[in-house]
């Protein structure tokens, strides 16, 4: 192993990249680009770590005169849990200046209240606890979103939105914020998650309140000789030299996707000087082992033993068929029906997802951990 740093690491995840740590994608992004001038809403299917909001951000940051409202939905659990996300996203954006004014003049339903931060003396405000779960206090946030989207070109972003058919009555929640959103037609909203099935649920199906109400983008594994060159091209910034071989080592392990190329390069600088070579790959690879062990030896140890069965025969064989009688006898699994639950569960659990026509890891390095362990 060849230790040391001349200059600062070239990549970055578990974040937004961008700048020169984004990879381009043209024909993504010339796709979405062209929905928002068009004032189409969006929705984009992909798995964490794809690069969504990423791509998102690079777009209407490179479209001149646009800017982007994003809201985080993740582990939204009430009304009160959307309503405020949306305000605290209208407030990073917007600034606090006269913000409680706008406030008490926009939001007059969710009766606004001033606070004052005890540990940093900060004035600020917050919504009334018991008027923010109304349900159809998120019609106010909407209309709320639509005067301040009006002061200029703004792209609204609701990522991970199929968390929001989590808070109680959903259905309901869900048509009202529809309703309001199909009248705001100079407004385009893009709406993003990382469990593909359930947002395949939210826009496909016809019972959904959001039925063919946005457009369909599909982010998935990045272009595999794109990326590789990007990849050299991050490496050679620190005079660090790496060989085509050592680049498809890096994308094998990580099966082309981007925040885990990311991931898996970052380790691999951290244990080379001047040129990297394919037993740096593993090298790397044993120092983020060392980051998520214990993360993955927790995964395991909450899997019923017919769960573990199922993911361990998943990394070792793929995911293709797995009520197969061949697959179950190499997975030892006694029939079909339990296999079949088992990767339910599983992907409730977001360890695998399915797409397709076959069950993948949603962390790569999960799955490589796996067949390190030697199970």
């Amino acid at each position: 192993m060849k230790a040391g740093n001349k200059c600062g690491n070239p990549f970055r995840y578990g974040c937004v990249v961008e700048g020169g740590f984004y990879c381009p994608r043209p024909r993504l992004e010339k796709q979405l680009s062209g929905f928002i001038e068009a004032g189409q809403n969006v929705v984009i299917h992909g798995e964490r770590r794809m690069g969504k909001t990423s791509l998102i951000n690079a777009v209407v940051h490179g479209m001149r005169g646009w800017r982007m409202l994003y809201v985080d939905m993740l582990h939204v659990m009430t009304v009160g849990d959307i309503c405020r996300r949306i305000v605290s996203a209208v407030r990073n954006m917007e600034g606090k200046a006269s913000l409680f004014e706008k406030a008490l003049r926009l939001l007059p339903r969710l009766r606004p209240v001033m606070k004052v931060d005890p540990a940093t003396g900060e004035v600020g405000f917050g919504l009334d606890a018991r008027a923010a779960e109304d349900p159809y206090a998120v019609e106010e946030v909407l209309d709320m979103l639509a005067k301040v989207a009006a002061k200029g070109r703004t792209v609204i972003v609701f990522d991970e939105f199929q968390d929001v058919a989590n808070v109680a009555e959903a259905q309901t929640v869900l048509a009202l914020m529809r309703g309001r959103i199909q009248f705001q037609g100079d407004i385009p909203y893009v709406f993003t998650g990382s469990v593909r099935s359930r947002m395949i649920d939210l826009f496909d199906n016809p019972d959904s309140a959001f039925y063919k109400s946005a457009l369909t983008l599909c982010v998935g594994e990045i272009d595999h000789d794109a990326f590789s060159s990007f990849l050299r091209r991050r490496f050679e910034i620190g005079n660090r030299r790496i060989s085509e071989e050592t680049v498809e080592a890096i994308m094998s392990t990580v099966a082309d996707v981007p925040g885990d190329a990311q991931q898996l390069c970052e380790a691999v600088w951290g244990v080379t000087t001047e040129s990297v070579e394919p037993e740096d790959v593993d090298a790397a690879l044993q120092v983020v082992f060392m980051r998520e062990g214990d993360k993955f030896e927790s995964f395991c140890e909450r899997l019923s033993p017919v769960q573990f069965k199922l993911l361990l025969a998943i990394a070792r064989n793929g995911g293709r068929e797995i009520q197969s009688r061949r697959f179950l006898d190499e997975a030892d699994i006694g029939n079909a029906a339990a296999a079949r639950k088992a990767a339910m569960r599983l992907c409730e659990l977001r360890h695998i997802y399915f797409f397709r026509g076959e069950y993948r890891f949603a962390s790569m390095f999960f799955r490589a951990w796996l067949l390190r362990r030697g199970y």
